[in-house]
């Protein structure tokens, strides 16, 4: 009797746990339930092809939990295997979640073999990372789906055809947002219905689970540039893969590494660089695209920051440094300080020497050899106008901004006057800087291979 008011009481807590205090679950039980309302309209629009690669993808996870249980057992893993790792159960769940609903069997076993070899062995002896295993995981599968005879289906009869993104770019009309919203379009299984990918982004949010920075960065560069370029913003918005991969994967606590200052201004620059991959054809590829780009980079950032900041100084310890002025007129220096206790005899030469008129010469630094004369030089020479220009090539400056950029950002990281929080907003400048660069390349070289 006994243990039935126990098993009572702690079903009675169950809802409270689940509703009230949700920050006190695990982060793979919250992601459990997360996962629930964009599974269950997957199952509900493609039926039976979809609960097959969600059981499959789920009794894989079963079996990678049963071998690392194994491995910990018999050979000792290390203790950082899984450090910060989804549940096996849940990257076979988000794996199934993102494939199609003509997806091989064996093509989603090994996916979700993949993401755990990655995220448990992989991903913990790298460090301090912004780049999700998943996102490679999603690059891996969309390779071979171009090899593959594999694409998205109508969920109406079945029959293939594009997502929605790419009928945009090709045909030029947007689908109707409601649409989206519900989810009775081609896209992957589980992430169709962006009314249902929201509702899980809202439990884990509320969860305390996932950065708001990152969601609402992300969306503010995609309605930004959406109204730049004069797009339907509701359409650009509710692109259900797009928010599925922000809001379950890139906004992850445990991936984001900078500050939510930071994080706001990278996000916006996956949503910037989304929109502007959407617009040259790459559809719903272009969120994860987007986001592998900006974590690489942020990533790399981080890295070169920890590598300056640990380095050894090369100015000897017996050498004090001497701060320098750059005003426009020099500073006085400061006649010394009179010693507190002095023999007779110096106070009297010394009171002399107070009472007579001539003051004592002091040593001014305002000499040819300061090294401020430098900086009023290059100010009156900017003051008097620009300097001629014989004629601007947009190849140099391009080569000038790759060379210099990195100059800067190790003067900047070298500087001791400047804050961090401007140390790392002029670090995610040149970061975008680079991104939209690369990003110009990249599109360059697609649309020249195409044209051959």
């Amino acid at each position: 009797m006994l243990h039935v008011r126990q098993l009572w009481r702690a079903l009675h807590a169950v809802p409270q746990l689940l509703l009230v205090q949700p920050e006190q679950l695990s982060y793979d039980v919250v992601y459990a339930l997360a996962l629930v309302p964009p599974m269950a309209t997957g199952i509900f629009f493609f039926r039976r092809s979809a609960a097959l690669l969600i059981a499959l993808c789920f009794l894989t996870g079963i079996v990678c939990l049963l071998a690392l249980q194994l491995a910990r057992l018999t050979i000792n893993l290390p203790a950082w295997v899984g450090f910060r790792a989804n549940h096996p159960l849940i990257s076979g769940l988000i794996v199934a979640c993102f494939l199609s609903p003509q997806t091989p069997a064996w093509l989603g076993v090994s996916l979700v073999l993949l993401l755990v070899v990655l995220d448990h062995v992989v991903w913990p002896q790298l460090g301090r990372t912004m780049v999700h295993p998943a996102l490679v995981v999603f690059g891996i599968l969309f390779v071979v789906q171009k090899q593959l005879p594999v694409g998205f289906v109508n969920p109406f009869d079945g029959r293939r055809l594009d997502d929605p993104l790419s009928l945009w770019h090709r045909l030029g009309l947007p689908i109707d947002p409601v649409k989206l919203y519900v989810g009775n379009v081609p896209g992957p299984i589980a992430a169709t219905s962006a009314a249902a990918v929201l509702l899980g982004i809202a439990y884990l949010w509320y969860g305390r689970k996932i950065s708001a920075a990152v969601l609402g960065g992300f969306l503010v560069g995609v309605a930004a540039t959406a109204a730049a370029y004069g797009f339907d913003l509701a359409f650009q918005l509710a692109s259900g893969p797009a928010l599925f991969l922000t809001g379950y994967l890139a906004a992850d606590r445990r991936r984001v590494i900078v500050p939510d200052q930071l994080a706001v201004v990278v996000a916006a620059g996956a949503g910037i660089a989304t929109v502007v991959l959407r617009n040259f054809g790459q559809g719903q590829e272009a969120t994860w695209q987007s986001w592998l780009a900006v974590g690489i980079l942020i990533t790399v950032a981080l890295r070169l920051r920890a590598f300056l900041s640990t380095r050894p100084s090369l100015i000897p310890a017996g050498i004090r440094r001497l701060p320098l002025s750059s005003s426009s007129e020099p500073r006085r220096p400061q006649a010394a300080p009179i010693p507190a206790r002095q023999p007779v005899m110096a106070v009297s030469s010394s009171s002399s020497l107070r009472r007579s008129s001539t003051p004592a010469p002091r040593r001014l630094y305002d000499t040819a050899s300061d090294s401020n004369d430098m900086v009023r030089q290059m100010r009156s020479a900017a003051g008097r106008g620009p300097l001629r220009q014989a004629g601007t090539n947009p190849v140099l400056w391009t080569l000038a901004l790759f060379l210099v950029n990195p100059i800067g950002l190790w003067l900047t990281w070298t500087n001791s006057s400047l804050s961090r929080r401007t140390k790392e907003i002029v670090s995610g400048v040149s970061a975008l800087w680079y991104l939209a660069v690369a990003a110009g390349l990249f599109l360059v070289l697609t649309h020249g291979l195409h044209r051959a």
